[in-house]
């Protein structure tokens, strides 16, 4: 992580022993592209080195870019270090989640359904050619008697 990052981080989380307000200001400071909290973005400024641009709109400068950037990849390796996910990888892995229990319960259905079909007496196979055998004599001595006939 980088310096800047700290010392801002740092100091906001001081001030968010202040009140919650802060809390939800920098979500949607962060969300709103680093604009519509003035305090944040006066501070954000001070410890990325961006005060002395144009007030006219340094959001849009490649420095102003460039530091956002390394703001929020900061901001994930923070919370990532802390054992924190965000919605967006929570979405993702409970959907996985919900596929994978799917997919289980199918496999435990063919499974309940392979066990119940090895229960149930088949044919055996020893039987089943003794009857075949047995139709095949039965079979051949009527045709001997057809062929005496003639």
């Amino acid at each position: 992580m980088d310096r800047q990052f700290l010392e801002f981080w740092g100091n906001y989380l001081l001030s968010v022993a202040r009140g919650q307000k802060q809390l939800e200001d920098v979500t949607r400071w962060i969300h709103g592209g680093f604009s519509g909290v003035d305090e944040l973005t006066a501070l954000f400024k001070k410890y990325y080195g961006l005060e002395e641009q144009s007030q006219n709109g340094p959001e849009s400068s490649a420095e102003w870019e460039r530091a956002a950037a390394d703001f929020k990849k900061s901001f994930g390796d923070y919370f990532s270090i802390m054992g924190w996910v965000s919605k967006d990888e929570y979405r993702i892995l409970e959907e996985e989640n919900q596929v994978l229990k799917q997919k289980i319960e199918a496999q435990e259905e063919t499974i309940s359904r392979l066990r119940d079909l090895l229960k149930t007496p088949g044919i055996d196979p020893g039987q089943a050619l003794d009857v075949l055998q047995d139709l095949i004599n039965k079979q051949n001595a009527e045709f001997q008697k057809l062929m005496k006939k003639f």
